[in-house]
């Protein structure tokens, strides 16, 4: 999909034609008037200079504006005794006036009567400049009334309108880029020598070998030819539990390698890889356009045809029943009553504010106003689990395997003490769970790693194992998914570890059930849902494929679905649902193709970002209401011959005012998401429960 040249953010085939390369009419603006003369030919000017150029035209057009209708008041209420010259003073100012800010309606208005697809841009401009040849005719002549002061107003108002919305815009892009890992990831390779290369993963081609470091990320997929060892798939299959690894197995990346050992054979370019390719089935389905902007694109030309044909109609009816001038001033009140700057001002300052608003409580809002509009209309969340809904990594039922023999303190230290420079997910609970009882780790010496079966080490002469089950000396003692400590062939220790929920779960649930929002759980763990998940509705054993399925078949019933997740194996069902979101702590990957990502780990800032996007989306359909019928009601009132086009300029303002103060009130909306703002710079968004900690024996 090919990117706004300004903002950056996807070109939506309703907005331009394939050669125009904007995502709307604000950005291109601000692109061409980006554009200078240097030697000849044209230079481009940085975007955020020629954005600042074109504010410091706006607010030198908006003063202008201002005086222009100082200067009109004047004229209107003191008549003939006004002097002649104000006249001319308006007519310099209004001529600046669209010298600084129409310079680039005229070639889009070319292309749009070329292409007959006019948009709300063209129709600003039509009633902008008819009132400034009127104007300038009634200067020359002395015939008539000048209208530069109305002229000008317009096209300031728009402007800003235009200029609000780009650089919103432009936060958007910035804010996605910000996410983006444009530093291709580094891999060790195998040189020509034998010794190990570090090079960029989008270097490696099919076919060469890598080696896979412990505690690092597997960027590359590949065979493995050589060694064995654990590796944490969790982020693609959504199982928390590390797969054994040896020569004939395959590895996709994104896979994180905890204790290394591993020797790989290249299946795939970088660009090739199953990381990436998720990445590009995500970005294929992100961006779509919002219903109200599909209003504003769509309707631009029945709203123009519509004030045009009522503009002629009441120029001929006045012309045959009255005379010119009445009619001329007729006609040019309706075009100004009929420009609808309060319905392009409503959509834009509402979604800015509404950002904003989300952003402070800790949701950076990625897709624009539609993620809003689809957020608003969500009746079903479904939840990862693994990393999302849990709390890293727990330790639990530490049992003694004589406990006469071996204190459970003591094997617990030991254990530790095994442990200590190890960096797997494993080892930071087990040096975590030492730190809450008060131990120690205990001196434990050679230390030597067992791939893809724990480690081993020698303390106070004696031989120690931290093994899995897979274990030879542990066949007889430990079950899948638990650790054993021997000394000497005999069981010390055994537990296991577990995934502790997030605090705020209960609420959250509640929350979510009480505004008849139904919520599922979807992991790769197999077997029954753990204690904490009982009363929700929960499946195991979800492939990556599985996810995305449910979601699709959610939305084929016509349920619009918001999907939670952390990991890489999230994307497709994130990229399926109406709106993804990405937690905190998700991997780079999951951050960049999320609609939504979370900067904080308090999951209760969902439901009440649900029932705020609900009250955004009534503000922007009253202010749609509002600007509809106050247009139609003043073009009535216009083709009566009963508004003046002065009148009808402070009646477009005063539309204007309305959408902008009904917008501020979005602000005030949902208190409790200001409570939850102080989350975000703190990390944390409330007390995180760690697990219990058992009675030491």
């Amino acid at each position: 999909m090919p990117a706004c040249k300004h903002c950056g953010l996807p070109v939506q085939d309703y907005t331009q034609s394939k050669r125009d390369l904007f995502c709307c009419f604000g950005c291109k603006m601000v692109y061409e008037l980006g554009m200078e003369t240097a030697d000849g030919g044209p230079k481009r000017v940085a975007a955020p200079t020629a954005y600042k150029l074109l504010v410091l035209r706006w607010v030198f057009a908006f003063v202008l504006s201002m005086f222009q209708v100082f200067i009109s008041i004047t004229i209107f209420f003191e008549g003939e005794r006004a002097p002649v010259f104000l006249g001319w003073v308006n007519f310099v100012l209004g001529t600046g006036v669209l010298l600084l800010l129409g310079s680039s309606f005229l070639p889009n208005l070319w292309r749009e009567l070329r292409a007959l697809q006019l948009s709300l841009a063209s129709l600003i401009f039509t009633g902008t400049t008819a009132a400034y040849g009127l104007s300038v005719w009634s200067v020359f002549t002395g015939l008539g009334e000048p209208y530069f002061e109305t002229a000008s107003m317009i096209l300031t108002f728009y402007i800003g309108s235009l200029l609000l919305d780009a650089h919103f815009k432009r936060k958007l892009a910035a804010y996605g880029k910000s996410f983006a890992d444009e530093t291709p990831p580094e891999v060790l390779v195998q040189g020509t020598n034998g010794t190990a290369v570090r090079q960029p993963a989008s270097e490696v081609s099919p076919g060469e070998t890598i080696f896979a470091e412990p505690g690092a990320q597997v960027w590359l997929d590949g065979i493995v030819t050589g060694g064995e060892g654990l590796v944490d798939e969790a982020h693609l299959t959504g199982e928390a539990e590390p797969v054994r690894k040896q020569a004939g197995d395959r590895i996709r990346a994104g896979s994180l390698s905890i204790d290394g050992g591993l020797i790989l054979q290249v299946t795939a370019a970088f660009s090739e890889s199953s990381l990436q390719q998720y990445l590009r089935k995500v970005r294929e389905n992100r961006y779509q356009p919002g219903r109200y902007e599909r209003m504003a694109y769509r309707g631009a030309s029945l709203l123009l045809g519509f004030v045009m044909l009522t503009a002629a109609a009441v120029l001929v009816y006045y012309v045959n029943t009255a005379d010119w001038q009445i009619a001329l001033r007729n006609t040019l009140a309706v075009l100004l009553i009929g420009c609808p700057c309060a319905f392009s001002i409503s959509t834009p300052a509402a979604v800015w504010i509404a950002n904003q608003r989300l952003q402070d409580s800790g949701l950076l809002v990625l897709g624009g106003g539609q993620t809003i509009e689809r957020l608003s209309d969500i009746d079903r969340v479904v939840f990862d689990k693994t990393g999302t809904l849990t709390e890293g990594l727990g330790l639990t039922n530490p049992e003694s395997g004589n406990p006469d023999r071996f204190p459970i303190e003591e094997s617990l230290c030991l254990a530790g003490g095994l442990e200590a420079q190890q960096q797997h997910p494993m080892a930071r609970a087990i040096r975590s769970f030492l730190q809450q009882t008060g131990l120690d780790p205990a001196p434990v010496q050679q230390t030597e790693l067992l791939p893809g079966l724990g480690l081993q080490g020698r303390w106070q002469g004696k031989n120690l194992l931290l093994v899995n089950h897979t274990h030879p000396v542990s066949a007889p003692h430990l079950q899948p998914g638990e650790l054993g400590l021997f000394e000497d062939g005999e069981l010390r220790l055994r537990f296991r570890f577990w995934q502790p929920p997030k605090a705020q779960l209960a609420r959250v649930w509640k929350n979510l059930s009480s505004d008849g929002i139904p919520a599922i759980i979807l992991t790769g763990d197999p077997g029954l849902p753990p204690d904490w998940a009982a009363g929700t509705n929960y499946r195991a054993s979800q492939s990556p494929e599985d996810k995305f399925g449910m979601v699709r078949a959610y939305r084929a019933k016509g349920e619009r679905v918001m999907f939670v997740g952390d990991g890489t194996n999230d994307m497709l069902a994130s990229g399926a649902a109406d709106v993804g979101v990405a937690m905190a702590n998700g991997t780079s990957a999951a951050k960049e193709a999320a609609d939504i990502i979370m900067l904080h780990p308090n999951l209760m800032v969902l439901p009440v970002a649900l029932r705020f996007a609900r009250k955004v989306k009534r503000k922007i359909r009253l202010n749609f209401f509002w600007a509809l019928i106050y247009n139609i009601v003043g073009m009535s009132i216009a083709a009566a011959g009963l508004l003046h086009p002065f009148f009808a300029i402070l009646a477009m303002i005063l539309s204007s005012l309305f959408v902008t103060l009904n917008s501020l009130r979005i602000r005030t909306l949902e208190p409790e998401l200001s409570q939850l703002a102080g989350a975000v710079g703190e990390g944390v968004a409330s007390p995180v429960k760690k697990w219990e900690t058992p009675e030491l024996s």
